[in-house]
């Protein structure tokens, strides 16, 4: 039941995806429409798979980087859902979705993410805390693609396909900034409690884990981020750039979790 309601909810983020690009481009407000609404069924369709698997399970669906990339995408969904009624940011699906789309699609077999005597309530709060900052940080990254595409844009005063459909550069550097300053928290919770607890799972909190290491290398280079937004008066396309490089150690992170043996994989 559970794979049949995610099957489906995938199908419905594919057709969100397609009709947000298709709005960015021909900016027909029928176009939009019809994004939003097949976004938000899919959202709902996706809530429901997540639910059975849950009751099915007897736990939170956080166990395998399958159940935690799904839920990840879950969250960044209603976060995209959120900010573009929130701001009227109306072309952020365009930007947003196909990165939840790519990370739906993703079919590795189940693999463990934690062991028999790491278990319990904090597990999940340091699991979920973690996938919130995640998926902030992946509006993030769409902010600052949109960022460096008006603004070269304007600087090369050549305005393409996307010039009058993205919003204005100080607009799009807001929502970098607050992104970044909303899911920073969550990942630096969520790290600090996976500290926490490796020294009971594991022994020592310096042992060797290819997910735990690359978590701690995005870690810092959003830090460095949001230091020097905050102290240094970073904005514009440095920022984004920054966005940009800690979005690709994200990607690095998923992957050593999903095809790196280690502490976190069964």
């Amino acid at each position: 039941m559970h794979q049949t309601l995610l099957t489906v909810a995938i199908i419905g983020y594919v057709a969100a995806t397609g009709l947000a690009l298709a709005y960015l481009v021909q900016r027909e407000e029928l176009l939009h429409r019809l994004a939003a609404l097949a976004t938000l069924t899919a959202w709902v369709l996706h809530t429901v798979a997540l639910l059975t698997l849950a009751i099915d399970l007897g736990r939170p669906p956080l166990a395998s980087m399958p159940e935690a990339v799904s839920v990840s995408v879950w969250v960044v969904v209603l976060l995209e859902m959120w900010i573009e009624r929130r701001y009227g940011l109306s072309v952020l699906g365009a930007f947003v979705l196909p990165v939840a789309l790519v990370f739906s699609l993703q079919s590795t077999p189940t693999r463990s993410l934690i062991g028999p005597t790491l278990s319990g309530a904090w597990l999940w709060v340091h699991i979920g805390l973690a996938l919130v900052g995640i998926a902030a940080l992946v509006l993030n990254f769409a902010g600052a693609v949109m960022y460096l595409l008006q603004e070269h844009q304007l600087r090369t005063k050549r305005p393409g396909t996307f010039y009058y459909s993205l919003p204005a550069l100080a607009t799009l550097d807001r929502l970098t900034y607050r992104t970044l300053a909303f899911g920073f928290p969550f990942l630096t919770t969520g790290l600090i409690l996976g500290v926490l607890w490796a020294g009971t799972a594991w022994g020592s909190v310096f042992t060797f884990d290819p997910l735990a290491l690359s978590s701690y290398v995005a870690w810092a280079v959003y830090a460095a981020t949001l230091a020097g937004r905050a102290a240094g008066g970073w904005h514009g396309r440095r920022a984004a750039y920054f966005a940009l490089v800690g979005f690709a150690v994200l990607m690095l992170t998923l992957g050593a979790g999903l095809f790196l043996p280690g502490k976190h994989g069964g």
